[in-house]
């Protein structure tokens, strides 16, 4: 008795096949979120010392800002307010004209920044310095040194949890966003403070958060 033809040899199949293959793929990776109560945590651990005062300035405009490391890499002292209360992002991936974007500065931060300007001595250039023996090297802290110094500080904070122990140079950013979706704020707001361009990437930062939010509210109703 002949053998039945294999129905993964029918065109139609394979065409089925490969659409599911498609549907499949593994999602972008996203990094993990560095929240509003990790950022507690860090600069609770972060250290006496002119390093530490910079990795919490750092970490808090960040965050503030929903920025990226590279935004953070270029920022200047003249880009900040009189009262540090805004400072203004001067270009991003998204900006390459250099229209940049105003950004709004928590007391918290405010205070963090100035405490970080007044010990530095740093009064124009490069708002975040790299430091060689201790002292200012009078250079911007490159993109690959912010990550790295984000991951270090979460790291230190590791005793509160190990979220912190996971964090990267995208984490404030990401972190923010889901902030932001938890205390009801839309969309489109998401997207005009961390400068997006449309929807969809605003979307996929916050969808853990928006399944969260909406699995309480929805079992809140529920048990109401």
């Amino acid at each position: 008795m002949l053998d039945p033809p294999s129905p993964v040899a029918n065109s139609e199949v394979k065409l089925a096949l490969r659409r599911a293959m498609r549907s499949n793929r593994a999602r972008p990776k996203q990094s993990h979120r560095l929240t509003h109560e990790i950022l507690g945590r860090i600069l609770a651990a972060c250290q006496d010392t002119l390093a530490g005062k910079r990795d919490a300035a750092i970490i808090c405009v960040g965050y503030d800002n929903l920025a990226r490391s590279y935004e953070l890499s270029l920022l200047e002292v003249e880009h900040l307010s009189s009262d540090c209360s805004t400072i203004l992002i001067p270009r991003s991936k998204t900006d390459q004209a250099g229209d940049g974007r105003l950004a709004y500065l928590a007391p918290r931060t405010q205070a963090i920044l100035m405490d970080w300007l007044y010990s530095s001595g740093i009064t124009s250039g490069p708002l975040f310095q790299s430091l060689h023996t201790r002292k200012l090297s009078g250079q911007p802290l490159s993109t690959s040194a912010i990550r790295r110094l984000v991951k270090r500080e979460g790291m230190r904070a590791k005793a509160g949890g190990e979220d912190a122990v996971l964090l990267s140079g995208h984490s404030m950013r990401v972190g923010a966003a889901q902030d932001m979706m938890i205390a009801g704020l839309d969309h489109i707001a998401i997207m005009q403070a961390g400068g997006w361009k449309t929807i969809n990437v605003v979307a996929r930062y916050v969808e853990n958060a928006a399944a969260q939010n909406l699995h309480q509210r929805r079992w809140a109703t529920i048990a109401g």
